[in-house]
């Protein structure tokens, strides 16, 4: 399974604007082209996955619509359950797949599945293994994986080397929060080398796609 990070990035290398901010906030800043293409990637993948933190506080759709295509499976991992029950995902009927640990409460995992669309996925004792749910969901035939979560969630793929592909969108402003989360927040990790393979502007917006250097795989 081939797993890319699809992440915006200010020009101060933020995530968001402020801290606890949502990264809707940053959308704002390009237009209709670069939403089209967006959209596209996301037809283009099987699954599409974020953590519970980016559920909480962007409450996202993470499905295609400004494009014709077809929505990709969505992933959530949690360790404790801890989705609002308005959020989009749980509320519109659409497939929504939750990674959890097998200690997860029953009483969570009822007020999940409560919902319509909802599956589970079990990886890990105590909390979500990222490395085992990569293996269970390429066993359930996804073949290409979209990353859209924040700074842990990217922090724990790539530390544990599982990333094959990154794009970043560089906003064209600046953030100006010293606070606000960068790319990658968490423990200190392995360097890793990775090359440019495409470059481009779309809508106004820089668009910079890396693939990992080959001794680095």
């Amino acid at each position: 399974m081939k797993i890319t990070t699809f992440s915006e990035l200010t020009i101060d290398g933020k995530l968001t604007l402020t801290r606890g901010g949502s990264s809707k906030a940053l959308f704002r800043f390009y237009g209709a082209e670069m939403g089209q293409w967006f959209h596209a990637q996301r037809a283009a993948h099987d699954a599409i996955m974020v953590g519970a933190g980016t559920v909480r506080a962007d409450d996202p759709e993470l499905t295609v619509r400004h494009v014709t295509g077809r929505s990709p499976l969505r992933v959530i991992p949690t360790n404790d359950g801890n989705i609002p029950a308005h959020s989009h995902i749980l509320t519109d009927g659409q497939p929504t797949l939750f990674a959890v640990p097998q200690a997860l409460p029953d009483a969570a995992r009822a007020r999940l599945r409560h919902h319509d669309g909802i599956s589970f996925i079990d990886c890990g004792a105590d909390r979500v293994d990222l490395r085992l749910l990569a293996h269970g969901l390429a066993e359930r035939g996804i073949a290409s994986l979209m990353v859209e979560g924040g700074s842990q969630i990217l922090h724990g793929l790539f530390a544990q080397h599982l990333v094959d592909r990154i794009v970043i969108k560089h906003i064209p402003v600046i953030a100006g929060a010293t606070d606000a989360p960068t790319y990658l927040e968490g423990r200190p990790m392995d360097l890793s080398r990775w090359r440019i393979v495409e470059c481009c502007v779309i809508g106004g917006v820089a668009v910079t796609i890396y693939d990992r250097q080959e001794d680095e795989a």
